[in-house]
């Protein structure tokens, strides 16, 4: 499965207790990696990380569960800008990474290693071993992506999305390998634009994903008929509403659809969305609904195994 944050970790975890960790490789986007405090933070790998460890925060969908901030809290009274919060035990996890790439592995090798010492089976790979972020330009100022995302809340309009350091970046090793070996490859509901597409624009890899596309599934993340009411969910969404409409997109399962034409034979859409599935189809994909809200183990497990049953031109228009 390639993608992202909170969507994808949560489709993980029970794509993993379904099909058994060890069979499931995970390829990260790691273009809202940062250096902040002196070290090396990757949001998304880490969100992945502690879910398949069974340590993430789940009301927050991020972080440790149970962590404390003592830390944060000082550096807020001795003056310090604490927009972005990392809890204690979170910290722990950026001071090994960082001591690992200053000790010479490439983020990959950090990767494994910290997969290892959570005791994960899951095989989880950084899109890339290079440095990439996201910049996000609007009409007077540019900003990364997590100052942007958490610093000032996701405003928009954005003008403007250009992924810095792509251009010299390569896949990371496995990652082209991963794609043409597998059973299945899932496209994760995840940020179109700051989540897949940074993974897709390296080298190899959007043609690896199309040379497969009979046995690629799309997963949708956005449910255009639910209205969201918890907080974390609906900032992710308000998010994605200003990354599409800088590709001059609105926000609606049937544009995303289109944007993985070429790469996924199928795409699953929530049954709420059903409406729209004719649209899709007639852009050459076949539909299937499911219920794509993880609120619950039993929720990612049904469309876990919905994901999974899914093969070009079945199951069309099946809730899950």
């Amino acid at each position: 499965m390639l993608g992202g944050g909170v969507g994808c970790s949560r489709l993980a975890v029970a794509l993993a207790a379904e099909i058994g960790p060890g069979r499931l490789t995970l390829i990260i986007n790691t273009a809202d990696d940062m250096w902040r405090y002196g070290l090396r933070i990757c949001p998304d790998l880490d969100t992945n990380l502690y879910g398949l460890a069974g340590l993430r925060d789940e009301a927050r969908g991020w972080g440790l569960a149970d962590d404390t901030f003592l830390t944060i809290d000082q550096l807020r009274r001795l003056g310090h800008d604490t927009w972005f919060h990392l809890g204690d035990r979170d910290l722990a996890t950026h001071i090994l990474r960082t001591e690992l790439l200053k000790g010479g592995l490439a983020l990959s090798e950090a990767t494994s290693e910290l997969a290892r010492r959570f005791g994960i089976e899951t095989r989880l790979l950084p899109m890339t071993d290079s440095e990439v972020g996201t910049l996000l330009t609007m009409s007077d100022s540019t900003h990364n992506f997590q100052e942007w995302f958490v610093r000032l809340g996701a405003p928009g309009p954005v003008r403007q999305v250009v992924y810095d350091g792509l251009d010299h970046a390569v896949a990371a090793p496995g990652v082209l390998d991963a794609i043409a070996d597998a059973d299945l490859v899932v496209v994760g509901p995840s940020n179109p634009v700051s989540s897949i597409e940074p993974i897709l624009a390296l080298p190899g890899v959007r043609d690896r994903v199309m040379s497969r596309r009979s046995s690629v599934v799309a997963v949708t993340p956005v449910v255009g008929s639910v209205e969201i009411t918890e907080q974390g969910e609906a900032h992710r969404a308000r998010a994605r509403r200003e990354l599409m409409g800088a590709w001059g997109l609105t926000d609606s399962p049937s544009n995303v659809a289109a944007l993985y034409t070429d790469l996924a034979a199928t795409f699953v859409l929530d049954a709420a969305d059903a409406s729209v599935a004719s649209v899709i189809e007639a852009n050459g994909q076949s539909v299937v609904l499911a219920d794509t809200i993880v609120a619950n183990p039993g929720r990612g497990r049904r469309l876990a195994q919905t994901v999974l049953a899914c093969t070009a031109g079945q199951h069309q228009r099946t809730a899950g």
